[in-house]
């Protein structure tokens, strides 16, 4: 997986995250903590950035520790909906990784989350964890955003999907390999949460 440096954020699609969808995916996360939460990210792109106004979360997905499943029917009640607001651009997905029997909950994904998934889309996960001590909220080194609210310590991890090109170097016999989409760790930033108070929730 490819980690940004603070002197290559040009090279990467940087997330914007509006006060609106970030109190959405902290509350979807808490709500169900120790159960994951599943969502949809939306507003529009930018060269080089990807301005989130709004995250709605699956009402009715099939939450575990580690994965969420969303029924089928209600899957298409919503893509169907979508579209007749034409106004919202659908921007990509968020989840959480919960803190669970004693193991903190990363704001990563493995390569298998690259699958389906188009270079126009971006990935928010969301690291919940018990709040160890009072910590305010910044755009950390590697990217992440990350601070406590309430009983929590918050992390978000931004990615985004590079689509490899077609064929690549043959292997032997003439083989060639599969392409495999790359997925990248980007920028995550939200001026609201950086100016939130940590000590005012103790």
């Amino acid at each position: 997986m490819s980690v940004p440096r603070p002197d290559d954020r040009a090279s990467h699609k940087a997330i914007y995250i509006s006060e609106q969808a970030f109190l959405g995916m902290i509350l979807s996360a808490a709500e169900v903590y120790s159960r994951e939460c599943y969502g949809l990210l939306f507003g529009y792109s930018l060269p080089g950035k990807a301005i989130v106004e709004g995250a709605i979360a699956y009402q009715t997905a099939e939450r575990m520790f580690s994965q969420v499943s969303l029924f089928e029917k209600q899957n298409k009640v919503i893509q169907r909906v979508i579209k007749e607001f034409p106004k919202h651009e659908y921007v990509g997905e968020f989840h959480s990784h919960p803190y669970f029997r004693g193991c903190d909950g990363v704001a990563g994904l493995g390569p298998e989350d690259a699958i389906g998934v188009t270079e126009a889309e971006v990935q928010l996960v969301i690291a919940i964890n018990p709040r160890r001590r009072t910590v305010p909220w910044s755009t950390n080194a590697d990217g992440t955003l990350s601070g406590t609210l309430g009983d929590h310590h918050f992390r978000f991890g931004g990615y985004h999907i590079k689509q490899p090109v077609e064929g690549g170097r043959p292997r032997r016999k003439g083989r060639r390999r599969k392409a495999q989409p790359q997925l990248f760790r980007t920028w995550v930033f939200c001026p609201y949460a950086v100016g939130l108070d940590p000590g005012a929730s103790r």
